[in-house]
């Protein structure tokens, strides 16, 4: 049988998002969404949507394969072996008396305690540099958490309505999923409409990102616009079931 080449130094379920023992219909359902976001047909022109697609199609066939899941599982579980320490042997010195009336000399085996009391004087000067280090930072860590406690006890503002509607970050900036949810309260139960969908479209490009969640939600603004210009209202659906999906509604 014929076996799908992979790299074992390549993590593909955190490119996916999934966790190591998801399921088929996880993998499946993961991949659909991200491969909706860097689709060749909605980035004509990006070379870097083209290579992220590449990778996310080679993360399926690895991960839908059950031998070659089996393989990269095993080598992805021993890539990083760990080895114990090994004991430091203890140095020991011969040393020989003077030949006695038999001429036979005798000899005793001792240890080093020159060598013991040097490596106690290392280890005493290696511990003082290490509480030069670190008394300043337990200071500064100690310092920190009172500030902390006299913050935690300090009434807090309330932020504007307008942020707290969309579930705002301290940017000022809505996170993608709190622009997911201010969208689709949008267009929920509405018809194909083109100026709500222009309106949609411009309410999430203003308040995009570079992450996957905002690229999703860039693609069903596309989508939204495409269906009510066309009239298409399964696909004008199908993305608002998407945005809610996005913004944990549903």
């Amino acid at each position: 049988m014929t076996r799908i080449p992979f790299d074992p130094a390549v993590d593909y379920y955190e490119f996916l998002g999934v966790r190591p023992g998801a399921s088929t219909e996880e993998i499946q359902t993961a991949y659909r969404r991200l491969a909706k976001a860097f689709h060749p047909d909605l980035h004509a022109d990006s070379a870097a949507a083209a290579t992220r697609m590449a990778r996310l199609n080679a993360a399926k066939s690895v991960l839908l394969d059950a031998d070659t899941r089996a393989n990269y599982d095993l080598l992805r579980a021993n890539r990083r072996p760990t080895f114990g320490p090994y004991p430091t042997p203890v140095a020991t010195t011969v040393r020989y008396a003077p030949d006695q009336v038999y001429g036979r000399p005798r000899h005793r085996v001792v240890s080093q305690g020159v060598g013991r009391a040097a490596a106690r004087g290392a280890l005493d000067r290696q511990t003082g540099i290490l509480l030069l280090v670190a008394v300043p930072l337990i200071a500064a860590l100690v310092m920190y958490v009172f500030q902390a406690v006299q913050l935690s006890v300090q009434p807090l503002r309330a932020p504007p309505s307008d942020l707290n509607l969309f579930g705002a970050p301290s940017g000022g900036r809505p996170a993608p999923r709190g622009a997911a949810d201010a969208v689709f309260v949008m267009v929920d139960a509405q018809p194909p409409s083109t100026e709500l969908a222009i309106k949609a479209y411009n309410y999430i490009m203003a308040r995009s990102d570079s992450t996957p969640e905002s690229e999703l939600l860039k693609a069903d603004a596309r989508r939204l616009v495409r269906s009510a210009n066309s009239g298409d209202t399964a696909t004008w659906d199908s993305t608002v079931a998407d945005l809610c999906h996005l913004a944990s509604r549903c």
